[in-house]
């Protein structure tokens, strides 16, 4: 009964993905709150506060599921383009220590070579 009730609050607050592959955080976030709020204004007045609060997270806790794995996702997302930019320096910095050997290093060398024979 969660999941019939959240798909369709997921798509009125636009908690849709953005993009292909990139969740929307705030309207996660947004409609995980707001679904914790209306689960605890439903709780009986004679519960205590924390057996409230328990039962108003057990029953949002599909949309807590979706927002955590989208928090999930989007830091996995950086540092895989981290670790893709250090590459991409690390290629360039080789590139342009090979690119210092070829146009100085060598054509010194070879010319003090050459001033020794």
């Amino acid at each position: 009964m969660r999941a019939t009730l959240l798909i369709p609050a997921l798509l009125v607050l636009g908690a849709v993905p953005v993009a292909a592959g990139t969740p929307d955080l705030p309207a996660l976030e947004q409609a995980w709150h707001g679904c914790v709020r209306e689960a605890y204004g439903r709780q009986i007045p004679s519960q205590s506060r924390l057996a409230a609060e328990r039962s108003a997270l057990d029953e949002c806790k599909d949309g807590e599921d979706a927002y955590v794995s989208a928090i999930l996702a989007a830091r996995t997302a950086e540092e895989v383009a981290l670790a893709e930019r250090a590459r991409a320096m690390t290629s360039r910095a080789t590139a342009w220590a090979s690119s210092v050997a070829a146009y100085v290093i060598d054509p010194v060398s070879s010319w003090l070579r050459h001033f020794r024979h």
